[in-house]
Protein backbone atom coordinates (compact mmCIF):
# COMPACT_ATOMS: atom_id res chain seq x y z
CA UNK A 1 0.00 0.00 0.00
CA UNK A 2 1.36 3.18 -1.16
CA UNK A 3 0.89 6.22 1.34
CA UNK A 4 1.77 10.13 1.35
CA UNK A 5 4.39 11.32 3.95
CA UNK A 6 2.68 14.73 5.04
CA UNK A 7 5.94 15.69 6.51
CA UNK A 8 7.46 15.65 3.30
CA UNK A 9 4.85 16.32 0.48
CA UNK A 10 4.68 19.81 -0.82
CA UNK A 11 2.07 19.59 -3.38
CA UNK A 12 3.92 19.48 -6.17
CA UNK A 13 1.43 17.65 -8.22
CA UNK A 14 4.12 15.23 -10.26
CA UNK A 15 2.39 11.89 -8.85
CA UNK A 16 -1.32 13.42 -9.54
CA UNK A 17 -0.15 14.15 -13.25
CA UNK A 18 1.53 10.71 -13.77
CA UNK A 19 -0.63 8.50 -11.44
CA UNK A 20 -2.57 6.50 -14.48
CA UNK A 21 -5.63 5.52 -12.84
CA UNK A 22 -6.21 8.96 -11.36
CA UNK A 23 -5.97 7.78 -7.85
CA UNK A 24 -3.76 10.86 -6.08
CA UNK A 25 -5.40 14.23 -5.72
CA UNK A 26 -4.52 17.29 -3.85
CA UNK A 27 -6.22 17.84 -0.11
CA UNK A 28 -5.03 20.96 1.66
CA UNK A 29 -2.50 21.32 -0.57
CA UNK A 30 -0.64 17.89 -0.18
CA UNK A 31 -1.40 14.63 -2.17
CA UNK A 32 -3.73 11.94 -1.01
CA UNK A 33 -4.20 8.22 -2.37
CA UNK A 34 -7.53 6.81 -2.85
CA UNK A 35 -6.08 3.37 -2.13
CA UNK A 36 -9.73 1.81 -3.73
CA UNK A 37 -8.25 3.26 -7.43
CA UNK A 38 -4.47 2.58 -6.89
CA UNK A 39 -3.15 -0.73 -8.12
CA UNK A 40 0.14 0.13 -6.71
CA UNK A 41 2.37 0.53 -10.00
CA UNK A 42 4.31 3.11 -7.99
CA UNK A 43 4.71 5.46 -10.34
CA UNK A 44 3.99 8.04 -8.46
CA UNK A 45 6.89 6.95 -5.98
CA UNK A 46 9.53 7.23 -8.70
CA UNK A 47 8.51 10.37 -9.91
CA UNK A 48 8.10 12.22 -6.85
CA UNK A 49 11.31 14.64 -5.97
CA UNK A 50 10.43 14.72 -2.45
CA UNK A 51 10.64 10.91 -1.35
CA UNK A 52 7.24 11.48 0.03
CA UNK A 53 5.36 8.31 -1.27
CA UNK A 54 6.53 5.41 0.82
CA UNK A 55 5.44 2.04 0.51
CA UNK A 56 3.76 0.64 3.68
CA UNK A 57 4.09 -3.42 3.58
CA UNK A 58 2.14 -5.36 6.14
CA UNK A 59 4.49 -7.40 8.72
CA UNK A 60 3.00 -9.95 11.47
CA UNK A 61 4.65 -9.28 14.73
CA UNK A 62 6.94 -12.36 15.19
CA UNK A 63 8.53 -11.21 11.93
CA UNK A 64 9.31 -8.23 13.09
CA UNK A 65 10.50 -8.94 16.51
CA UNK A 66 12.66 -11.62 14.88
CA UNK A 67 14.44 -8.34 12.25
CA UNK A 68 14.42 -6.53 15.28
CA UNK A 69 17.13 -8.80 17.06
CA UNK A 70 18.51 -9.51 13.98
CA UNK A 71 19.29 -6.36 13.40
CA UNK A 72 20.62 -5.81 17.30
CA UNK A 73 23.28 -8.54 16.88
CA UNK A 74 24.63 -7.40 13.47
CA UNK A 75 24.89 -4.15 15.55
CA UNK A 76 26.51 -5.95 18.53
CA UNK A 77 29.03 -7.80 16.41
CA UNK A 78 29.95 -4.11 14.73
CA UNK A 79 30.14 -2.02 17.70
CA UNK A 80 32.36 -5.05 19.30
CA UNK A 81 35.02 -5.14 16.01
CA UNK A 82 35.44 -1.41 16.57
CA UNK A 83 36.02 -1.92 20.04
CA UNK A 84 38.57 -4.73 18.96
CA UNK A 85 40.39 -2.06 16.69
CA UNK A 86 40.73 0.44 19.01
CA UNK A 87 43.01 -1.65 21.66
Amino acid sequence: MLQVNKELCVGCGLCIQNCPRQAINLVGGQAEIDQGRCVPCRICRQVCPQGAIVEMLPVNKEELQTTVIDIKQKVDDILGRIENLRR
